[in-house]
Parts: C-alpha cells; sequence; structure tokens
C-alpha cells in the first residue's frame, strides 16, 4: 500500500520536472554561495532565527493572554517573555548567539545520541533475553 502511494506521488512529480530541477539548481547555488561567505550566512541564518524567536515569544504572550481561563496561563506567558527576551539577545549579540546555537544543537545531538545508544542496547539486551529465554 505504501509502494503505490509513494508510486502515484512520484507520477504526479513527474510532470513538474522542471520546477524541481530549477530548486534544486538554486539550492546548489545558495548553498555554495553560503559555504563560501560562511561568517556572513551564519550571521544571517543567527539574526532569522533572534527575529523567529521574538515573533514566536509575542504571539505566544498574545495567546496567553486569549485563554484567561486557562490554568496553565503563567506558562504561556512566561514561554513568551522568555522568547522575547532570548529573541533579543541573540538580534542583539549574534556572532555570542551563533555559539549559542553551536553548543544547543551539539547538546541536544549528544543527548539524543546518547538515548539512542541505550535504547538499543536495552533492546538488544531485552531480545536477546527473550531468546534465550528468560
Amino acid at each position: 500500500m505504501t509502494t503505490s502511494a509513494l508510486v502515484l506521488e512520484f507520477n504526479a512529480l513527474r510532470h513538474k520536472w522542471g520546477w524541481l530541477l530549477v530548486l534544486g539548481l538554486s539550492m546548489v547555488i545558495l548553498g555554495t554561495i553560503a559555504l563560501i561567505i560562511a561568517p556572513a550566512a551564519t550571521l544571517g541564518t543567527v539574526l532569522v532565527l533572534g527575529w523567529l524567536l521574538v515573533v514566536s515569544g509575542v504571539v505566544e504572550a498574545i495567546q496567553a493572554f486569549r485563554v484567561r481561563r486557562w490554568t496553565g496561563i503563567f506558562l504561556h506567558l512566561i514561554g513568551g517573555v522568555l522568547g522575547i527576551l532570548v529573541g533579543l539577545l541573540i538580534v542583539t549579540h549574534p556572532v555570542a548567539g551563533a555559539l549559542v546555537w553551536t553548543l544547543l544543537f551539539a547538546s541536544f545531538f549528544t543527548a539524543i545520541g546518547l538515548f539512542r545508544i541505550v535504547a538499543a542496547i536495552s533492546f538488544g539486551l531485552i531480545g536477546l533475553a527473550r531468546d534465550s529465554g528468560f
């Protein structure tokens, strides 16, 4: 069933090959430019992410006031205020923001990797115990 759905989607995309080609070429060109001027691309990305964080904080704070009767209003309000503050800190200090984003992603990938290693080992041990009759 999944294979047939995939084939149908592939057939639907076949007629739009020109757009896929343009998208692929533009992504290669933009990626190459970003690699050539990596510091500027990094600062640009950090500024965009910082402003997105500010906007999401504003939206979350507005949402907190829209659902006044909900008991978790303070969670939304605190999340919104923190989003605004952290976003403004990143926008005003983009180099430090780039370092923070890098450390955040590195920590995230390390923690997720460790959890997956532990899960794989525990699943392997459970399978081994099941196979041996325990």
